[in-house]
């Protein structure tokens, strides 16, 4: 691996996975190995990504309908220093199918039996992981998985990071991290804060904590995750196989579960008006 230009992508269809590969894309980078996580079907491989899409993306793919979205979507792009037309692109179906290297596991889970025969033979020693999976039987591949949270490691651990982290400390943050079998404990390779920006949306009583639930993690979180991915790559952090693990011995951790509506409530007021 010379960089994290270089390495394979687990793909498990949904706003994050689709983020990243329209960064490849925009960066024309199509020769990337794609190893996609299906489902065992005797259909044919492109309809069933053509299903898992629009069923992982449903509500992103709904909110696109909107045309009073596209005010929201320019302010997300441009606070993350992404083209302005980088989530509509990122949510067309047919993107996966223009990378020349795609491999599919006829199987969703990234702990399969299926998947962790393609690794022991794949001559491959780190992966970019998109999904939320946690990574149990896969571990014992031997194989490096890289992920990128969307929390200041090890400051925020666990779910909903991106809003704890504006909730809790006024901040966006993210880390590229080595998983391991501790949920968000890994060697560290890359971490950095923000200020957040309070998002102006349009007719915004419509939405409930629902929906507004679902508009972060349609468009801001996988931006956030995404323009990390941006840095890191241009900026050589992984290269060579090597980087410089981040010593975080002497600070303090907080470990975070999902958002109580109280919270939610909280947070929505500080990033959406």
């Amino acid at each position: 691996m010379n960089s994290l230009i270089d390495i394979p992508i687990i793909f498990d269809d949904n706003p994050i996975s689709r983020a990243y590969i329209q960064l490849y894309l925009s960066n024309n980078l199509t020769n990337k190995k794609i190893i996609y996580l299906s489902e065992k079907s005797l259909l044919p491989n492109k309809i069933i990504s053509y299903f898992k899409f629009h069923r992982n993306n449903y509500y992103a793919l709904l909110f696109l309908k909107e045309k009073e979205i596209n005010y929201f979507l320019d302010q997300v792009q441009e606070f993350f220093n992404l083209e302005k037309n980088f989530i509509r692109d990122m949510y067309k179906f047919n993107n996966i199918h223009k990378f020349n290297k795609i491999i599919y596991i006829k199987n969703k889970s990234i702990n399969s039996k299926e998947l962790l025969k393609l690794l022991n033979t794949d001559e491959e020693k780190y992966y970019l992981n998109t999904g939320k999976q946690i990574l149990k039987e896969v571990l014992s591949s031997e194989k490096k998985f890289i992920h990128i949270h969307p929390g200041f490691l090890p400051e925020v651990r666990g779910a909903d990071g991106s809003l704890h982290s504006v909730d809790k400390f006024n901040y966006l943050g993210t880390s590229s991290f080595i998983i391991n079998k501790e949920i968000d404990k890994g060697p560290i390779i890359y971490r950095h804060k923000k200020e957040y920006k309070k998002f102006k949306v349009k007719n915004f009583d419509k939405y409930n904590l629902k929906d507004l639930y679902r508009l972060w993690f349609s468009f801001v979180d996988p931006l956030l995750r995404a323009s990390h991915l941006k840095f890191i790559i241009k900026n050589k952090i992984v290269y060579n196989g090597k980087y410089n693990e981040i010593d975080t011995q002497n600070e303090k951790e907080n470990y975070f579960s999902f958002m109580s509506p109280v919270e939610l409530n909280r947070t929505f007021k500080k990033i959406f008006y």
